[in-house]
């Protein structure tokens, strides 16, 4: 298939679902709400954010970026009060490919919290050599 004709084929079914952002728009608000691990770690460590892993119970307790909550996706609405306004939130969950983290961004975004997504989950973290919990 012609590449710009799938190109222009996507653009197009954006707009029907209501989306009414160019590209340039697009890629500028997705660097406000995403963030690397190599942003995340010196905020982390001044305390500015909250690392809400979204994963299941068992996968955090087996390793977890260090001082981050677990509150699985499924659980996330019963929880909202649980959470601090006054941090931005930074989900997180497997890797890139994870949907868990966008997922539960919306949830919370949709309720009025700073939130922003750690690009490449856990994964990302430990490939960059950051610490996990538990050792």
């Amino acid at each position: 298939m012609d590449v710009m004709r799938t190109l222009r084929e996507k653009m197009h079914m954006g707009a029907s679902f209501g989306i009414s952002m160019d590209a340039a728009e697009y890629f500028r608000t997705k660097l406000f709400f995403e963030t690397t691990p190599y942003e995340l770690k010196p905020r982390l460590e001044k305390n500015e954010v909250l690392v809400l892993d979204v994963r299941d119970r068992e996968s955090f307790a087996k390793e977890h970026i260090p001082g981050a909550w677990n509150i699985p996706l499924e659980e996330l609405s019963r929880n909202f009060s649980a959470l601090p306004r006054e941090k931005t939130v930074v989900t997180c969950c497997w890797d890139l490919t994870c949907q868990l983290a966008p997922r539960a961004a919306i949830e919370l975004a949709q309720k009025g919290f700073k939130v922003q997504e750690l690009i490449g989950g856990i994964e990302g973290w430990k490939n960059k050599g950051f610490p996990i919990e538990p050792k």
